[in-house]
């Protein structure tokens, strides 16, 4: 009995803007043990054509959990003391490196505003913004964006909270629905488009409610964390046909590296991915690009797994099963594609369709334990485990 998959060419969901990445301070501390041949070797490994392609990148405002320690840019309510030196040790020089590689786009998150200007001048536990520091507090991001534009280092969407309705051990700051709409008008003028929500996908179609009618973000920036969630991210689509919609991070809870152990992780990455596109996403961004053997350094332990780590030793670096996957899908689902839905009667299948202007094609992958047989407009096909497939058509 063949899978039938269904094309919805009366459903095109626009374009595919490519995969990124978060270049975070352990990814380029991790980064910076590197030789500048294998440093080469990574760019190429993540930006370059024969590699992932990655034309996103994702960048922290301020210290987050994946830091060597935790820092502020100011400790002072009046900014008087703003700087970015901290970032000139690690995170500036790979950005420059990243930066004269590929021209990214680029989205921007803090984990947490400045302390001076939070209830308990607490970084950590999800303490408040106080809402008379709404106006200082756009102040300065601009300031921090500012900064990075004398970098060369240009920021195309800000997001204004990194999961905001979270309460971590590390940086976090929690904001209301009302909050967060309050703090977008004040961020509107800054430059960067705004990306808002930054958290999970499981009450989705309340959260676009909620955020996107009554400021002028541009759309939505989503987590994994709670599932892949393909209803709450249709019904978005369907009711917000034009806001963008971004997944801005994944990654898997760590295991000592174990390559058929880290398959079961490729799988997870490859569903996400091809089910995030499938409702409509527009560009898909992972967390941390490179850790150690370790799954850190994370100042506060929250230790993870990467597409990529450094060896055991530290002075080269491993193409795990979750980046051989992303490799597979990129090579078959080009940026500036069209994206066409697909619908599937197997759970083990997931799929999509993308039109370019050489051909028209669907992708397909088999998340089951056997190779099974798929019927698409007609034709019939087998579909091998976990290898992202290609069907083509004529137009």
């Amino acid at each position: 009995m063949s899978i039938e998959i269904t094309i919805r060419k009366d459903l095109p969901l626009g374009i595919w803007c490519g995969m990124g990445g978060a270049i975070t301070e352990a990814t380029a501390y991790n980064f910076a043990k590197l030789s500048p041949a294998k440093q080469k070797q990574l760019l190429d490994a993540y930006y370059g054509k024969n590699g992932l392609d990655y034309r996103w990148g994702r960048i922290p405002i301020g210290s987050c959990d994946f830091c060597l320690e935790p820092f502020e840019y100011t400790r002072r309510s009046d900014l008087s003391d703003f700087s970015i030196k901290h970032d000139e040790k690690y995170l500036l020089p790979m950005l420059r490196k990243v930066n004269k590689n590929k021209k990214l786009t680029f989205v921007a998150a803090p984990w947490s505003p400045p302390s001076c200007l939070k209830f308990l001048r607490m970084r950590r536990f999800g303490a408040r913004l106080k809402p008379w520091r709404y106006g200082r507090y756009a102040e300065y991001l601009k300031m921090w964006l500012n900064a990075y534009r004398k970098e060369g280092i240009m920021i195309d969407y800000l997001s204004p909270q990194n999961e905001p309705f979270a309460r971590q051990i590390w940086e976090s700051c929690r904001y209301s629905f009302r909050a967060q709409r309050k703090l977008a008008n004040h961020l509107s003028g800054l430059g960067p488009q705004l990306l808002l929500w930054d958290h999970n996908k499981k009450h989705l179609a309340k959260v676009a409610d909620a955020l996107l009618p009554d400021t002028d973000a541009s759309g939505l920036c989503f987590h994994w964390y709670d599932g892949t969630c393909p209803e709450q991210m249709w019904a978005v689509r369907q009711k917000y046909p034009n806001a963008m919609l971004v997944s801005s991070e994944m990654c898997c809870g760590f295991s000592p590296y174990d390559e058929q152990e880290w398959q079961k992780d490729a799988r997870l990455y490859l569903r996400e991915l091809l089910t995030d596109i499938n409702c409509g996403t527009c560009a898909w961004i992972d967390w941390n690009m490179l850790l150690d053997y370790h799954g850190g350094p994370s100042y506060c332990k929250n230790y993870v797994k990467s597409p990529v780590i450094l060896s055991e030793a530290g002075d080269d670096f491993i193409l795990t099963p979750i980046y051989d996957a992303l490799k597979k899908f990129a090579k078959l689902f080009p940026a500036g594609a069209e994206i066409l839905r697909c619908e599937c009667d197997s759970e083990n299948v997931v799929a999509v369709a993308r039109k370019t202007k050489t051909d028209y094609a669907v992708v397909a992958v088999n998340l089951g334990e056997e190779p099974v047989q798929i019927k698409i407009g007609g034709k019939t096909g087998e579909l091998p485990v976990l290898a992202p497939t290609q069907f083509l058509f004529d137009d």
